[in-house]
């Protein structure tokens, strides 16, 4: 029994329709946002993807150093091994999500091409099949693909959506719930699922994720995270599986994007009526005395490594800084506060 088959007895506790009354206030300015960003808007949504690509990878406990990371996530380096082309993977999955979200179905088909993409150097993933009728006569008979049970979910989903008979995000919160319990896959149905949630908060217009990193404050929130989905888990088979906990969770977790987005907002209104070259200049006098690139790109992640590296220049010219060693890890020092 599913989650989605049980949604008609859920029950909305008044202060949670107060979050979601307000994460439809931070919907209404979607088109705000959009217009402040939206002469950076490309190079902004390519760094998300790449907090995305990198949180995501940490959540998944990818063996691949920082270094490495980093180069295929912002250079596009080319994998050298298996675990580097999931990454690889990953980072274009993430893309094609942020671009098409809107005309991406998350039928079971879909996701396991999802699947298959990111993972299917390791070998090919298919559907995993459920205990049916325990009375069938025929072993074939006694197995049902876990494909059909994710596909009528799904019919269920477009049936409510279609009505407006609940609320869109409460609905893709207990298909989450019901994708991570019947794990439909036969490998890799933690990372379908969080990928399916990351896609699912797109097509539910909650674009500060478009602008900040899904991924990166999920995994600040990773414990919480399980502890609810585990919790909205129990007694899932019987069809008494108590979901509260984790809806409030999404609710607080989009809040909480959103405030972030709307910070990132404020800092690039800011960051646009002074030169770049100034600002970063300003970063670094409130850097400690031996700073690093990385260190700037954190403060201004919207500013191109070419005006860093001008910037960089000039102050080194006028004596106020120098380099110690040489290379993308190199430090600098602040030889000058003035």
């Amino acid at each position: 029994m599913s989650s989605i088959s049980n949604i008609g007895h859920f029950v909305l506790p008044n202060d949670a329709l107060a979050n979601l009354t307000e994460i439809y206030r931070w919907i209404g300015r979607n088109e705000e946002m959009y217009r402040v960003f939206k002469s950076d808007i490309d190079r902004i949504v390519e760094q998300t993807i790449q907090r995305d690509g990198y949180f995501l990878a940490r959540i998944l406990d990818l063996n691949i150093t920082d270094t490495r990371m980093r180069l295929i996530l912002t250079k596009d380096s080319n994998p050298r091994n298996k675990e580097e082309r999931t990454l690889f993977r990953i980072k274009e999955a993430l893309a094609k999500m942020q671009k098409h979200y809107k005309q991406m179905r998350h039928q079971s088909n879909d996701l396991l091409d999802y699947v298959n993409f990111i993972f299917g150097h390791y070998g090919e993933v298919k559907f995993a099949y459920a205990e049916a009728d325990r009375r069938a006569v025929l072993q074939s008979q006694a197995k049902k693909s876990k494909r059909l049970i994710i596909d009528e979910i799904n019919e269920k989903i477009e049936l409510f959506l279609d009505k407006k008979a609940y609320e869109k995000l409460i609905v893709y919160s207990h298909y989450y719930i019901d994708f991570f319990n019947i794990a439909p896959f036969t490998d890799y149905n933690h990372a379908a699922g969080l990928l399916l949630l990351y896609l699912l908060m797109l097509k539910g217009e909650i674009e500060a994720f478009r602008y900040i990193s899904f991924f990166e404050l999920l995994y600040g929130e990773y414990p919480g995270f399980l502890k609810e989905l585990q919790n909205a888990s129990v007694n899932w088979k019987e069809g008494l599986a108590q979901t509260l906990g984790f809806v409030r969770f999404i609710f607080r977790f989009i809040l909480q994007g959103y405030e972030k987005a709307e910070a990132v907002m404020n800092e690039y209104k800011f960051d646009s009526t002074l030169t770049k070259c100034d600002n970063i200049e300003n970063t670094i006098f409130h850097l400690p005395r031996i700073f690093t690139k990385e260190e700037i790109r954190m403060q201004h992640p919207y500013v191109s490594e070419s005006t860093i590296n001008r910037t960089l220049i000039k102050m080194r010219e006028s004596g106020i800084i120098k380099p110690l060693g040489k290379g993308r890890s190199a430090k600098w020092v602040r030889i000058a506060n003035d």
